[in-house]
């Protein structure tokens, strides 16, 4: 089988990263934990900045950091040990200083999760600032 766990393609407007669940995402119900979800959706926030040619390692070294103000989560169907899931992103606001994202968990076509995640872009000096244009150019192309 083919290993296509945590790479990151895009169809249309959408960002798509694949993860499998594993054990240590397991709570003592015996489904993934809240917080988990979490993770997953900052996993592939990671990728999906990687993927727009932006790592949060380049990001540092350019003096930029992606800052998280908000994040409203519905949590809609329980995960399991070993389920693949498709963790889906694009941007539904992009403002001159933040934007939000929309991401999506899920499971055989099922929506097990759905977050809308706030940030906005920090100088090294930890000073909102507007969202650069060459980063705001790429968030642009996975606008919905």
């Amino acid at each position: 089988m083919k290993n296509y766990f945590g790479k990151v393609f895009q169809k249309n407007n959408t960002l798509y990263v694949n993860y499998k669940v594993r054990n240590h995402q397991i709570d003592s119900y015996g489904h993934v934990n809240n917080a988990s979800y979490l993770l997953y959706l900052e996993d592939a926030r990671s990728d999906f900045f990687e993927f727009l040619g932006y790592s949060l390692s380049k990001l540092s070294e350019m003096n930029l950091l992606f800052f998280i103000s908000e994040i409203k989560i519905k949590y809609l169907k329980p995960l399991f040990l070993d389920d693949v899931i498709t963790v889906t992103g694009n941007f539904v606001n992009i403002g001159k200083v933040k934007a939000t994202w929309l991401q999506k968990i899920f499971k055989n076509n099922e929506i097990c999760g759905e977050a809308y995640v706030t940030g906005a872009f920090l100088d090294k000096n930890g000073k909102i600032i507007k969202i650069p244009d060459f980063i705001k150019e790429k968030m642009n192309l996975i606008a919905g």
